[in-house]
């Protein structure tokens, strides 16, 4: 059986996550600079998975921070 490292490239390029979203956002704020008002986000719980909350209160805070209004709803059952 051959090694993993036998198989790999010998030089991989490493892009950090950071260096793609700062990249991503600033492409947004650009956009968000040419608008008469922030656009509205909107988002709906359909249960009560915690993991979909917690998704769900990042992204909001993310748009909040970035002059995104934002709404989250979660549904009454």
């Amino acid at each position: 059986m051959a090694d993993a490292t036998e198989t790999s490239p010998s030089s991989c390029k490493v892009i950090l996550a950071g260096t793609i979203a700062k990249s991503l956002l600033n492409e947004v704020q650009d956009g968000l600079s040419k608008l008469s008002q922030p656009p509205l986000l909107v988002g709906m719980l359909a249960n009560d998975d915690p993991a979909a909350k917690l998704y769900a209160d990042w992204t909001e805070r993310t748009c909040l921070e970035k002059y995104v209004q934002a709404l989250l709803s979660q549904d009454p059952h």
